[in-house]
């Protein structure tokens, strides 16, 4: 926090660094609402150039709550703004109007298609708090400028290199020389017509550096903002109030020049497009998947393996010791999984063999934020039971063999 109204919001890196946090020390003469701690974003921006040495940085501001990219604005940070604590606190009086804004500070050296700047809009659902539960869509959605990148001073205003991605009609009929219109337009981050344009390029490097940073890093956002809240799902629970919620979320996400994802914002307002925007993103077989997987249809496979996991779930219980509510969260987990389709897949909990669930049990900052349940999860897990079944070309989990004919299930909603 930079001020009363106004927050700094750094990208997270795998170093550590400091962010901007809020100081006592005022903006001099500067607005009653504007008590920016400008000595520590001075700081902040000197370790960035110790890191990596630009000619100027861009910063972003955005209202707080605000949505579709209206009302962004962004400057550019020059060194002589700053050359000592006074020129960098008038840079800021000048640029941060009163009011409650975001002032974010933007990826100077992206990851690139064609030359592109480019991010992603991911989805993913949460489906339980305690234990955290999490599934992700196995692809990306592109937003791909329509412009050739340009970190240039010059080019800090032109919003259709940097924010407005795909772009608005202005950015496609734009005379600018900087315009080189994406055709074919890449409607998800799967397969080589993806990863081979991009910079750095190669499905290797894009499946197990930069993807794998994404799910790190959306599993952290999580993690944290547990920690708010998770006592109201146990005072919930208590009470028995055992029914089913989820919470859809759209983060989206750019990568640096190393394939390290950082996020942007988390939208959190359900915003399914469907099919909606199909030139660029065809989505609705995806959003049916989501319904599928959260149990909107009831779970119409479990018949097929209810009693075999119902068998597992009592022999692991009896030697886990297991609290009244993991027997229902376990089955969940199992049916989730089992009802998945069209690319969808859990990333918490998983097994070992994932980078970023081993980071997490294994660094002590974040193993502290892990729940008993959460461990249980993770125990149950290592058993690797699970119904026999394949995915098909779409995604999709096919149950390979069934315990009993296939009927109305007890979780089965009308």
């Amino acid at each position: 926090m930079i001020s009363t109204t106004a927050e700094a919001a750094p990208r997270r890196s795998r170093r550590s660094r400091s962010p901007p946090r809020s100081l006592s020390a005022p903006v001099a003469d500067g607005p009653p609402a504007l008590q920016i701690p400008y000595k520590r974003f001075r700081a902040y921006n000197l370790a960035l150039d110790n890191e990596r040495f630009e000619s100027h940085r861009i910063w972003i501001l955005k209202p707080q709550g605000g949505f579709n990219q209206v009302g962004i604005h962004m400057y550019s940070l020059a060194k002589e703004d700053m050359a000592d604590d006074e020129t960098t606190a008038t840079w800021l009086k000048k640029h941060v109007p009163d009011g409650t804004w975001v002032l974010q500070e933007y990826l100077m050296n992206p990851m690139t298609y064609e030359g592109h700047k480019f991010d992603l809009r991911v989805w993913a659902v949460i489906t339980s708090l305690d234990p955290l539960r999490l599934h992700l869509l196995g692809s990306g959605i592109p937003k791909v400028s329509q412009w050739t990148y340009s970190k240039e001073a010059s080019r800090v205003k032109e919003q259709c290199i940097h924010v407005l991605l795909p772009g608005t009609t202005e950015c496609f009929y734009s005379k600018d020389p900087l315009v080189k219109i994406i055709e074919p337009y890449p409607h998800n981050t799967n397969g080589e017509s993806w990863s081979s344009k991009m910079a750095p390029k190669g499905r290797k490097f894009w499946t197990e550096v930069a993807w794998p940073s994404l799910e790190r890093v959306i599993v952290e956002c999580l993690l944290l903002a547990r920690e708010a809240i998770v006592h109201i799902d146990h005072r919930l629970k208590r009470r028995g109030l055992q029914y089913k919620r989820t919470y859809f979320l759209q983060p989206d996400v750019v990568f640096d020049a190393s394939g390290q994802a950082s996020l942007v914002e988390v939208n959190v307002n359900g915003y399914m497009i469907g099919n909606i925007h199909k030139d660029f993103f065809a989505l609705n077989d995806e959003q049916r998947g989501v319904l599928r997987l959260i149990g909107a249809n009831g779970y119409p496979l479990a018949p097929k393996y209810e009693k075999s996991l119902e068998a597992k779930i009592d022999s692991f219980c009896r030697e886990s010791n297991c609290p009244p509510s993991a027997e229902a969260e376990i089955e969940e987990m199992v049916h989730e999984d089992m009802h998945a389709s069209f690319g969808w897949y859990r990333i918490f909990p998983t097994g070992d063999d994932r980078p970023h669930t081993e980071h997490f049990k294994n660094t002590r900052q974040w193993a502290r934020s892990l729940t008993p349940m959460d461990l249980l999860m993770f125990k149950w897990l290592r058993t690797g039971w699970e119904p026999r079944h394949v995915h098909d070309r779409n995604g999709t989990v096919r149950i390979e063999r069934a315990d009993a004919p296939r009927g109305r299930s007890k979780y089965y909603k009308n």
